[in-house]
């Protein structure tokens, strides 16, 4: 059984929000999930990228951090970023590991694309 798009989802929501503990707790319950499913490198990967962002986001220190530094009212750039972690996803180039893990990014993106998208033209301008 595949892990739940709404769960994924509710991660990166949780994060983007940067309420890391709650976010944490979801984290163990997609790694549950994944568990139960074949152990594959794909899910390796996933789950690595999922730990790296909440990390990232739990760091005080995170200036030089790609995540930090990703202006979130930007869409455009967010879409580029998007497009290229899925390209590197879907890419034979890469193993399976590497593709895991850059298609939790562009799983990333894709929520906060989203949430930037749907953001008030005024807190857009803040």
């Amino acid at each position: 059984m595949p892990v739940p798009l709404a769960l994924i989802t509710r991660l990166f929501l949780l994060i983007s929000e940067r309420k890391i503990t709650e976010a944490e707790r979801v984290l163990e319950r997609i790694t549950g999930s994944m568990k139960e499913t074949e152990d594959n490198e794909f899910n390796k990967g996933y789950l690595q990228a999922l730990k790296g962002i909440i990390l990232t986001h739990r760091s005080d220190n995170d200036s030089d951090c790609f995540f930090s530094n990703l202006n979130l009212n930007d869409t455009d750039a967010l879409k580029r970023y998007y497009k290229e972690f899925l390209k590197n996803a879907k890419s034979s180039l890469h193993a399976d590991y590497d593709r895991g893990f850059f298609s939790a990014l562009a799983d990333y993106l894709r929520v906060v694309l989203k949430v930037a998208q749907n953001k008030p033209e005024t807190d857009k301008m803040r």
